[in-house]
């Protein structure tokens, strides 16, 4: 069987090319196929939506949505065949692998990938995409509001990849995306940070006390070598991300801080075992998480301090300190390079029992007036 139903033009239209095509029934097997002529090129086209085309009217649909593309002029024959990398999912894996990315940043692709937007998404080419998919995809993420901000959020940086490389013809809009309200940040004071410092070996304990004097990133600290040490400032332009070394930080910007009096006496008492790296194991390796997690986790239980996330212990806690202390939000920001101000201000939010602590402990001191008063009524 041969659909009766051909489709050219006499004259191509502008950047498209020729085109005709016809459906056809495969007596062999048994189903129909999509024959096209583009641009010199004869293409048999077996699926549909991933799907093989058994019934006449599936075939004549498709023909349809071909011949629409070619007046949109979105048409490609390759998102048609198993391999297209326009397929959601050959797509996704391909892109991970080409963008430049921190390594952090492409591990929590690669987690959304893989356990979110291919399931749904599947074979489904990513130029048929539209608003009341995003917000179907959404509703099926089953995460907490960071998380699922983060899926959303991978989903849309590779469809604007997609737009620039020019895959597809436009980005689809996106439902609002938001993170949701941020937790408090849970800190340590300077008097419960060096109670835990009291009960880590001295040998490992100089990493601790520079990280929390600036407040550095944990991936920084351990990355922070001699060529980054003059004799009035600390340079940080580097950072460990998972377990490789970073010739930039974070934010891709180098920072510096003039060497306070703590920082200078931290590292005169270093021995040097390394020739690149400040802070070293007793093997002259540089510390990975791993160790200076274990170190932290049970300095915390020896010193009967509650045990909160090494990041909040050095980073958060001097934020929240210096905020504590009335320093102004505008300087807290550039001594932790914040890129936005918003970042600084998760700092000053505190549940009501902080907030209840702070108002009793600014009147502690207050002697209690005694006796009754009384208000004369006019």
């Amino acid at each position: 069987m041969t659909g009766k139903y051909n489709m050219h033009t006499t004259h191509p239209p502008d950047g498209v090319g020729y085109m005709k095509g016809s459906y056809h029934f495969n007596t062999q097997a048994r189903r129909f196929y999509v024959q096209v002529y583009w641009q010199g090129k004869r293409y048999q086209i077996w699926r549909y939506n991933g799907d093989p085309i058994w019934h006449e009217k599936t075939a004549i649909k498709l023909l349809n949505k071909i011949r629409s593309e070619v007046d949109d002029k979105t048409f490609t024959p390759k998102a048609y065949f198993p391999d297209s990398p326009l397929s959601t999912a050959l797509y996704a894996r391909r892109w991970v692998q080409l963008i430049d990315v921190k390594p952090n940043t492409k591990k929590d692709y690669l987690y959304s990938i893989r356990r979110f937007i291919v399931p749904f998404f599947g074979e489904r080419d990513i130029r048929t995409i539209r608003y009341s998919d995003l917000v179907e995809f959404d509703k099926s993420i089953q995460r907490c509001q960071k998380g699922k901000y983060n899926v959303m959020a991978c989903l849309r940086t590779m469809l604007r990849w997609a737009y620039r490389n020019e895959d597809i013809a436009k980005v689809p809009p996106f439902p609002v995306l938001s993170q949701g309200e941020p937790p408090e940040i849970k800190y340590l004071t300077v008097e419960q940070q060096e109670r835990v410092l009291l009960k880590i070996p001295v040998s490992d304990r100089s990493i601790f006390q520079f990280g929390m004097e600036y407040g550095l990133r944990i991936g920084e600290l351990r990355a922070v070598q001699w060529d980054c040490i003059t004799d009035e400032e600390v340079f940080i332009r580097r950072a460990f991300a998972e377990n490789e070394l970073m010739e930039s930080t974070k934010t891709s910007k180098e920072r510096r801080y003039g060497l306070t009096a703590k920082a200078r006496q931290i590292l005169k008492s270093l021995p040097v075992t390394s020739p690149t790296f400040v802070f070293v194991r007793a093997d002259g390796k540089p510390y990975t998480n791993k160790n200076l997690n274990a170190l932290w986790t049970k300095a915390c239980a020896e010193a009967d301090v509650e045990k909160i996330k090494l990041y909040n212990s050095v980073r958060h806690s001097l934020g929240c300190q210096l905020l504590d202390q009335d320093v102004p939000m505008d300087a807290v920001q550039k001594i932790l390079g914040h890129a936005r101000p918003e970042m600084t201000k998760r700092y000053a939010k505190r549940t009501s029992e902080a907030i209840t602590k702070i108002l009793e402990n600014r009147t502690a001191k207050i002697i209690p007036m005694t006796g009754k008063q009384r208000v004369d009524e006019k």
